[in-house]
């Protein structure tokens, strides 16, 4: 382990934590329990967290012991003094990070500023919360779960709970949760239409369970509200029976490595016939040709098994990295309805976004943010660099005694899968339980089907249900056990090893596929937990996914040569490659798959800082429209400044043109005659649409029927007026990211560029609002129904 300050540091803060183990010891129940209002008293004298952490973790490691009849190891501790001080504790599967992360959460519970725990998956967020939740409690604190137990998923979860509930889950002093329901809790918060209806306090606390599958796997993923769906297109069937027709190389090529698919010469004079016309790049053609590339990426770089599957009539997204379902998650930009046609179902209707995060931006919100994960120094610059996070390692607890085996490379699919078929019989007859890893669904199927060829009996661990995932995960350190899965990294659930098992050698660990290299450690960490024997080892071949469209042309000619060869002369068994130049090949492409994710998340974080500035402004606006003291005089202003941005579009006034102007923007009513106006006179008309506007206004006010309605009413029209900009704003900086990319072709910066261009809009924005609000103010109709309810409708 190399030296870090950090751990150092935290070494000493444990010598006072363990100093303090046999005072702890010494008291009673009462006396324990009683420590929490002492450490609360401190804090309220201006102690700070620092200063009562050694005493707060020696009391919560007793309550422990006699609560859940664990208590936790020195490695634990470091693990949580580490955490408390903001920084990536990384240790190993099986070292107790559930029992861990309870220390800093009852630190920072005792502030009653609330402390979260964000895990990937509403399964563990559940069993972790109701294995805790005793200890908390019986030390005086609350402990709540961040979401509907009951709930089937993530889908619309946080649409279906009353604001009051929520408030009760945010008020708690400890919370567990997951990362998406924290992210659509803070989106429907800030899109409340009144303070009743929301229910955050400001972040204070939280900690990350498998902080890399969360803080960089999500990165990519922004989470999105949507709400009125866009006009839907009725060219999406008439593409995708198109593109059914092509020829692959004579009408369409395909680039899997950069992931391009495009139409030849021939296929765009083809398109051209097919749809009788003449010009398919002429403007107004631009819809169809749009739509035949969306359908030509649904069909050719969007698979099923792959990026999505297919269940109960509706396209899911599909993490291949871990075989999850992404429940309630869509592509945009028009291929998710290009993916259903062609699967033949339903198309779901292409939403506008109204609000969207990300999870850098999100817990950036929080005054401090931990995180812990068996797998993490591989990419602690990228943490550093997005999150301002480091990571330190943490010892394990017994000495890790897994063997990891080098891989072992093949030409060709049918060779590597064979030869770890063949691994497997031998292994399985020895009664080691098997964790055999692929590298998708679809590949897990294909694998199913080898052992059953040859008579062994498996689980397939499948992303449909989680409880179900922990009970194979448990039962896969049985002897004998074979259990084929896709990445487990972040499933939560250690595989201990049944009687007997640990004298056959442990549990095994076989990939069949390259991985990034942070996956296949994860999976590595799979065995040998807590110093059980074990031993993990990779099968590779040249016709992997992540080889084929990353590989060199110096390796693509070689898997080619090596083709030709094999086809002449056949092999009877697998045969692994073994020349050196083909290792160093392969090194350099794991190099460039690092490479490649790190610029990726780091490009995703630079577009979307523009985004992140401007949502806390629009949510700072939108705050202060909810807390007005007096909404008429805030609506007034609104409109002076609406009416600003109406006289300066026109130098020369009339009669007819004010008249045109009043009737689109104030009332409907007929203007006959004008009072003596002075039309040179910018300030003379709006004076006289400022006299008019405030009739209008009287009018609405004589038909609500208290204070409270009027301002409601006003509220509602000046909410509107800011969320229908804010929604053309969100859909603008998505278009705007497509229209800046090819200034890099011109040694531009398009990040530049689309921040540059993203400002301008946003200010204009603003502008906008006003003027909006003019009519949502004056033009509005308004209805009490028969409850007594304000009804508005805004024009």
């Amino acid at each position: 382990m190399s030296f870090s300050w950090e751990y150092q540091k935290a070494r000493r803060i444990l010598r006072q934590v363990n100093a303090l183990a046999p005072k702890m010891r010494s008291l009673d129940d009462q006396s324990l329990q009683e420590q929490t209002p002492k450490l609360r008293a401190q804090l309220a004298e201006g102690a700070s967290l620092m200063e009562i952490l050694p005493e707060a973790y020696a009391t919560v490691r007793e309550a422990a012991r006699r609560i859940l009849g664990m208590y936790p190891f020195d490695v634990q501790v470091l693990g949580a003094i580490v955490m408390q001080q903001g920084q990536i504790a990384e240790m190993k599967t099986g070292e107790g990070k559930t029992l861990t992360a309870t220390l800093p959460l009852y630190l920072n519970g005792l502030t009653q500023k609330g402390a979260i725990l964000v895990t990937p998956s509403m399964y563990l967020a559940k069993r972790d919360q109701e294995e805790m939740a005793p200890l908390y409690e019986w030390l005086g604190l609350t402990c709540s779960l961040g979401f509907d137990p009951d709930a089937a998923d993530e889908d619309d979860e946080a649409k279906k709970v009353k604001p009051e509930v929520k408030r009760g889950w945010y008020n708690a002093d400890v919370m567990y949760t997951t990362g998406t329901t924290l992210a659509f809790d803070y989106l429907f918060n800030n899109l409340a239409a009144n303070p009743r209806d929301q229910y955050l306090r400001p972040y204070h606390f939280a900690i990350i369970d498998e902080a890399d599958a969360v803080l960089l796997d999500g990165a990519n993923s922004p989470m999105v509200v949507s709400s009125k769906p866009s006009l839907q297109s009725n060219l999406y069937q008439q593409a995708d029976l198109f593109v059914r027709t092509l020829r692959y190389r004579q009408e369409y090529r395909l680039n899997l490595k950069d992931q391009a698919v495009w139409l030849t010469k021939a296929g765009i004079e083809y398109a051209q016939s097919y749809f009788r016309i003449d010009d398919l790049f002429s403007p107004k053609r631009r819809e169809l040709y749009r739509h035949i590339n969306l359908a030509l990426q649904a069909h050719f770089l969007q698979q099923r098994g792959h990026e999505y599957e297919v269940q109960d009539g509706k396209v899911i997204l599909l993490d291949e990295a871990n075989g999850r379902l992404l429940k309630g998650m869509k592509i945009n930009t028009g291929i998710q309805q290009a993916v259903e046609q062609k699967e033949g179902v339903e198309l779901t209707d292409n939403q506008q976004a109204v609000a969207s995060t990300t999870y850098q931006s999100l817990f950036g919100l929080f005054e401090n943010v931990a995180g812990m994960t068996g797998t993490a120094r591989s990419s602690a610059s990228e943490f550093i660099n997005l999150y301002k996070m480091k990571v330190v390692a943490i010892p394990t607890h017994r000495p890790v005694v897994r063997q990891d085996f080098s891989p072992r490379l093949y030409l060709t699919t049918g060779e590597k899968l064979r030869a770890a078929i063949d691994l497997t019989m031998r292994l399985h007859q020895e009664g080691r339980p098997i964790l055999l890893i692929a590298g998708s669904i679809e590949n897990s199927a294909i694998i199913s089907e080898l052992l059953l060829n040859r008579g062994i009996a498996h689980n397939v661990l499948t992303a449909r249900n989680e409880a179900r995932e922990a009970m194979i995960v448990k039962a896969a350190g049985q002897k004998g056990a074979v259990t084929v899965a896709t990445n487990l990294a972040g499933r939560g659930t250690d595989i201990k090893l049944g009687e007997g098992v640990k004298e056959l050698g442990g549990l095994a660990v076989i990939g069949t596929e390259l991985l990034l290299p942070r996956v296949a450690e994860q999976l590595r960490g799979r065995a040998g937990r807590q110093g059980d024997p074990g031993s993990s080892i990779f099968f590779w071949s040249l016709e992997d996914d992540l080889v084929g469209k990353n590989s060199s042309v110096k390796l693509q000619n070689y898997y080619r040569r090596k083709k030709r060869r094999r086809a002449t002369h056949p092999i009877e068994k697998p045969r692994q490659l073994r020349s050196p130049s083909l290792w160093v090949s392969m090194h350099f492409l794991n190099e460039r798959l690092l490479d490649k994710e790190q610029n990726q998340r780091a490009r995703t974080y630079r577009y979307e800082h523009s985004m992140r500035m401007q949502r806390e402004v629009f949510y700072f606006e939108r705050e202060q429209v909810m807390e007005l003291d007096d909404y008429r005089q805030a609506a007034e202003n609104w409109l002076a400044r609406g009416f600003d941005q109406l006289l300066a579009e026109r130098t020369a006034w009339n009669a007819d043109l004010l008249k045109d102007t009043i009737n689109h923007w104030i009332t409907y009513d007929l203007i006959t005659e004008l009072p003596a106006i002075d039309f040179s006179s910018q300030a003379a008309i709006k004076e006289y649409l400022m006299q008019l506007s405030r009739k209008v206004l009287d009018q609405k006010e004589k038909q609500l029927l208290t204070p409270a309605q009027c301002d409601q009413f006003y509220r509602a029209a000046m909410l509107k007026s800011l969320d229908d900009c804010w929604i053309d704003q969100v859909a603008f900086l998505e278009r705007l990211k497509s229209y800046t990319e090819p200034w890099s072709l011109m040694q531009r910066d398009a990040v530049y560029v689309y921040h540059k261009q993203a400002y301008e809009a946003f200010e204009k924005m603003f502008d906008q609002v006003r003027l909006v609000a003019v009519r949502h103010l004056l033009l509005s109709l308004i209805k009490v129904n028969r409850k007594q309810e304000l009804v508005l409708e805004f024009i």
